[in-house]
């Protein structure tokens, strides 16, 4: 990279547990349109790679790597659900890491209890999982074939209990610096007030927005997500 370029702002963002469906397809778009660097990455495949640090050391060293490649002035960790966990997760420590300014911006991301707990999809049958899914406006067609709402709810529920490990690990960690959340009423699983006592974990400025919405984002909801994302880089409260 040249050493005269000019800084830009990095969002590296993690998906909902299934991949994430449009709302990091948003996010990639936005930061096109804004001349962002973008960069995807994933969540902890096994409670093993939560628990031995083998997850975390590779997605920080992934981050070291882009910060090196790009002339980076700001990072911004974009979680949406069980990925704003992750994105908590990571920003423990990355700033003094990376030597950059680091913000967390969390969308309908559950906050664990004092014990460490989330709403979770872990016990949940085929059919409540499907319930769940049709809200959110997954494909009907694929929901009434048992066989394949099957395979997607095996898949979801071992998603999910990786995102149980990832929330003990985030409520025994230190307190988030700064977080910004947004949390759409909804969001039949994880509602508002599962959002919400963030607060309690966050040492420094913490801002929510509350709003209308589902689970996801996508193209009726690009000027929030402008918004919010403008908010979180430059710590302003954004209103919508």
């Amino acid at each position: 990279m040249s050493p005269h370029a000019d800084p830009v702002d990095l969002v590296a963002a993690f998906p909902a547990a299934g991949s994430g469906g449009t709302t990091l397809e948003q996010v990639e778009k936005l930061a096109a349109r804004r001349g962002l660097v973008y960069l995807a990455l994933a969540n902890p495949d096994s409670v093993d790679a939560v628990e031995s640090g083998r997850w975390r050391a590779a997605t920080v060293e992934r981050l070291r790597q882009a910060t090196a490649d790009h002339p980076v002035g700001r990072v911004l960790l974009f979680g949406h659900c069980m990925g704003g966990l992750s994105a908590v997760r990571i920003a423990d420590g990355l700033a003094a890491a990376l030597g950059l300014p680091v913000r967390v911006l969390a969308v309908n991301t559950p906050c664990p209890d004092q014990a460490g707990r989330i709403p979770t999809m872990t016990d949940l049958s085929d059919a409540e999982i499907g319930t769940l899914l049709a809200h959110d406006g997954f494909p009907q067609d694929l929901l009434d074939d048992e066989d394949m709402l099957a395979e997607i709810a095996d898949g979801l529920r071992d998603e999910a209990r990786v995102a149980d490990r990832l929330a003990e690990q985030v409520a025994a960690g230190d307190a988030v610096a700064t977080l910004h959340l947004l949390s759409m009423r909804g969001d039949a699983f994880i509602p508002p007030e599962r959002c919400v006592d963030w607060w309690r974990r966050v040492d420094g400025d913490f801002q929510v927005i509350v709003t209308d919405g589902g689970h996801g984002i996508d193209e009726t909801s690009v000027g929030l997500l402008e918004r919010v994302v403008t908010g979180a880089l430059t710590d302003q409260v954004e209103r919508v």
